[in-house]
């Protein structure tokens, strides 16, 4: 099992990275917060408002309707 969620962790962006709603009909930045190995979910926070909510990893695919990478702002 520890193999499979190496393997699937890979799918998962680094925590703190910060990331832009393709959709031009709302402004909304989310940084990541945690992942959810067992559920699949990446755990985000909405810049904006403070929100957490949770994201499929599919969505951070720069593609309309998910979310496209922002530049790093040197967070180590």
């Amino acid at each position: 099992a520890a193999a499979g969620q190496a393997m699937s962790k890979s799918r998962y962006h680094p925590i703190g990275s910060k990331w832009r709603e393709v959709d031009v009909r709302v402004t909304r930045t989310v940084q990541v917060i945690r992942y959810d190995l067992a559920k699949g979910r990446v755990r985000i926070n909405c810049i904006e408002t403070q929100r957490l909510s949770w994201a499929k990893p599919e969505r951070f695919n720069g593609k309309s309707g998910g979310y496209a990478k922002i530049a790093a702002t040197g967070i180590v």
